[in-house]
């Protein structure tokens, strides 16, 4: 202590100290620059080949570098101090040794340069490579950590990995670069992004990952070296460390394989992980690696679990699924034996654990579709069982297999799953499961194969199929186009024989009709409007027995409005699952049937009257006929054709027969009669038409739409003229016409009740009747000499009655003989006058 007037005194004291003060870091004014007073020499250090390499983070001003000592002679045989670095980049950080070929590889981080970070490679005290960060960020502090990884136990240095534990990323801080060593170059690969591997930690704000780097032995016993990293500042700072696996091809797992947190281990730990012991002995004697890692005030060792291995069987009985079942409805009884073995990898001699199995049957297929059950509709089986070492342990699990499956040629793909949990055992720690073990195995039965010593079926399948009962697809009057298919093998078993069947849109499937052997159909008509529709049928699953035949029907549904191509193609196509055909196998047909669509016309008309007496020859009167034709089912052009009797012998039949026409309709041609002596036909048929008469021919072509109608008309007088040479003076004679249709046969057939689906001939009928010339002549004379008769024969009988008598003289008489009254007779008594 020393005493003052005045402030002015201190003033003095600072400007003395002002000219011998260092400069120190973020200083840039006064002062001597720093050389190696600071320079923190040993901040890290490395064994090479004899030698030990320590870091000078410190020196130049914080620039960095490191010395080489020789342990002999504790003298200094290289020094590394680069000026061209800048200021403050501390470099020496970080520091690993490589070996190579030729020489030692010094990896150095300077985590400060240009405040993102710098790795250096040095090869003979020489500069080799400047290796920068990947996307920088500033503050990551790469290069924090570096550390050379042998991956295999050959010695060899493969993999470098670089820390920025404090980048910052969405999902946490902190990331670990894994890159390569080839001959004396770290490959990165920063500059193809998809080659980069990075190891991360779990979703953490603040987890600095990668704070610590240390390279383990083979603790998983898988033969690869593995790796652990610190995160110092996850859980709030309480910390933890991952451990990554490495793996062949000289990489490293970017999944880590353990994550050990510090509230795992002890309450209370801070900064778990801020530092891991490079070296990993057997510290508690179980002769088995630990690790030490570093804490807030403590150093936890912890120990490696012994590694043990696993190996899981299964068998089944029946070794092999019969395919001989005479009845397909009763499922096969089947067992599975389930047995485990642990053995030892690490030098233990006892261990127990717990395995916790799941076994899936037939699993390779989707529910429903599976060949095989525990139950009803359960297909899983759980179970739990406790290992000890080197002793198996085994597990029977009943079963049902569906008798005589869809496919008999592939096995049942059996998956068995199962979990491990060691348990504790004397003085041993859990056992863990070594890496290699697959926890996830395919347990297979196959079916039995009766194919000679070979056991290489070959089939030789025949296929063939007609259209039953019909030449043509009669659209809208056959509801049904029927297929019948005939399969033959003529070859050793066929396995899993399927016949599909293909067929046109404008077809749906309706259904199957088995004639011989089991036979199942499914089918999938078009739903786009562009496939073909498949039916696939299997064919006497599960084996089609050699020299078997199978026959069944296919049958397919059409309606009216069906649109099918004028021809349509069906094809056949047979398969199996036997690997080998014989050659000559006729796998394969295809056949044609025409199309028709049918057509429905009405052809009406109402019968037609007039009369003519005999012997008049040229009368003539008007006669209307009308004919209706109506289309049902679907629009179509088609021609009606109309005869008309136009002309009997010599004599025309009507009035102005040259100009004879029908409205809509066209003459086509006079058409002459078969047979000339039509005076004795008319005579008995009283019919008149073009079997005896000239007939004129009209063709009324025309589209008409569905359910729509037209009329046409015969109009003309019709002439008295052919009457007369008939010879009856009376007679009902019957003139007629007809009407027939003409369309496209290959395209239309007429719906019709017949066998023949031909068109109807409609005729049209008009009733021409004849009277004899009126003669009264008979009549009269008749007449006369008729009411001569009558008025002779009335006077006969008035003569007879008296009716021309006088009574006057017979009153007279009466009076003379007595003058008896009037109605005096026996019994009755006279009447006297009274007198007056």
């Amino acid at each position: 202590m020393f005493k003052v007037e005045n402030f002015a005194a201190l003033d003095k004291i600072r400007e003395s100290l002002q000219d011998k003060i260092f400069s120190i870091e973020g200083s840039q004014t006064g002062g001597e620059a720093l050389k190696e007073e600071m320079s923190q020499e040993g901040f890290r250090a490395v064994y090479v080949s004899g030698d030990i390499q320590m870091a000078m983070v410190g020196a130049n001003t914080w620039r960095g570098g490191y010395r080489k000592y020789s342990l002999d002679t504790a003298s200094i045989k290289e020094s590394f101090q680069p000026t061209s670095i800048e200021a403050d980049s501390y470099l020496g950080y970080s520091m690993a040794v490589a070996s190579t070929t030729y020489s030692p590889l010094t990896i150095i981080g300077a985590p400060r340069y240009e405040h993102t970070g710098v790795v250096w490679t040095v090869f003979n005290n020489i500069k080799r490579q400047e290796i920068h960060p990947y996307q920088p960020q500033t503050g990551e502090y790469f290069g924090a950590e570096v550390c050379a990884m042998g991956v295999d136990s050959d010695k060899r240095i493969d993999l470098i990995l670089i820390s920025s534990p404090m980048y910052t990323d969405h999902d946490g801080e902190g990331r670990v670069y894994v890159c390569e060593l080839s001959h004396e170059n770290v490959l990165c690969h920063f500059d193809t992004p998809a080659s980069i591997v990075v190891l991360r930690g779990v979703v953490s704000d603040r987890g600095r990952f990668g704070s610590s780097l240390a390279v383990l032995p083979d603790i998983n016993a898988d033969t690869f070296n593995d790796l652990a990293v610190g995160a110092p500042l996850e859980n709030d700072g309480q910390g933890s460390i991952y451990i990554f696996r490495g793996e062949g091809g000289r990489k490293i797992n970017p999944t880590y394989s353990q994550r050990i947190a510090a509230s795992e281990i002890q309450s209370g730990l801070k900064l778990f992980g801020i530092s891991i012991s490079q070296s990993s002995y057997d510290q508690s004697g179980d002769g088995l690696p630990d690790l030490a890692v570093g804490s807030k005030g403590k150093v936890v060792l912890l120990r490696s679990r012994p590694v043990v291995t696993m190996t899981a069987t299964v068998s089944f009985n029946p070794t092999q699924i019969p395919t001989q079942n005479v009845n397909c409805s009763i499922p096969l009884a089947s067992k599975a034996n389930i047995c485990f073995t642990m053995s030892k990898l690490s030098a233990i001699n006892e261990a127990q654990a717990q395995v916790n199995f799941t076994l899936i049957l037939d699993a390779n297929r989707k529910i429903p579709n599976n060949r095989a059950w525990i139950s009803k509709n359960v297909r899983e089986k759980t179970g739990s069982l406790t290992l000890q070492l080197n002793n198996e342990t085994c597990h029977n699990v009943d079963f049902i297999i569906e008798a005589c499956p869809d496919d008999a040629l592939n096995p049942l793909n059996n998956e068995l799953r199962f979990t491990f949990g060691g348990l504790p055992s004397g003085t041993n720690l859990r056992p863990s499961l070594s890496p290699k073990v697959q926890t996830t195995s395919f347990h297979s039965i196959g079916f039995e194969i009766s194919c000679g010593k070979d056991e290489e079926c070959v089939d030789d399948l025949k296929v063939d199929f007609n259209f039953t009962s019909s030449s043509v697809v009669k659209v809208g009057i056959d509801e049904l186009l029927n297929v019948t298919v005939f399969v033959e093998n003529r070859g050793e078993n066929s396995y899993n024989s399927r016949i599909i069947l293909t067929y046109p849109i404008g077809l749906s499937y309706r259904k199957f009709t088995s004639l011989r052997g089991r036979i199942e159909c499914n089918s999938l008509d078009s739903e786009d409007g562009v496939t073909r529709g498949k039916t696939d049928c299997s064919i006497d699953k599960p084996i089609f027995k050699s020299n078997s035949v199978a026959v069944f029907v296919v049958s397919y549904g059409h309606n009216t409005n069906s649109k099918l191509d004028r021809r349509i193609f069906m094809t056949a196509n047979a398969t199996s699952g036997n690997i080998k055909h014989i050659p000559s196998t006729e796998l394969y047909k295809k056949k044609e049937i025409d199309v028709k669509y049918s057509i429905f016309i009405t052809v009406e008309s109402s019968l037609s009257y007039n009369n003519f007496t005999f012997g008049e020859k040229d009368l003539q009167k008007p006669l209307k006929q009308e004919i209706k034709v109506a289309n049902v089912i679907r629009p179509l052009n088609f021609t009606v054709v109309i005869k008309v009797p136009v002309k009997l012998g010599d004599k025309d039949i009507w009035e102005d027969t040259s100009n004879f026409t029908i409205l809509g309709c066209k003459k086509y041609k006079d058409e002459e009669p078969g047979d000339t002596d039509f005076v004795g036909k008319i005579k008995e048929s009283k019919i008149l038409d073009c079997t005896v008469a000239t007939c004129r021919v009209f063709r009324c072509s025309t589209f008409m739409e569905r359910n729509t109608d037209q009329t046409y008309r015969i109009s003309a007088n019709i002439s008295s003229r052919w009457i007369e040479q008939i010879g009856l003076s009376s007679a009902k004679f019957r003139l007629t016409s007809t009407a027939s249709l003409e369309y496209d046969n290959n395209q239309y057939i007429f719906y019709s009740t017949t066998f023949n689906n031909d068109p109807p001939v409609r005729k049209i009928e008009a009733e021409i009747e004849v009277f004899p010339k009126p003669d009264f002549t008979k009549e009269i004379i008749g007449g006369s000499l008729g009411g001569l008769a009558f008025l002779a024969l009335l006077t006969a009988v008035l003569y007879k009655a008296g009716f021309f008598k006088s009574k006057y003289n017979d009153m007279i008489r009466e009076s003379a003989e007595g003058g008896a009254g009037p109605g005096a007779g026996p019994g009755a008594e006279a009447v006297v006058p009274a007198e007056g």
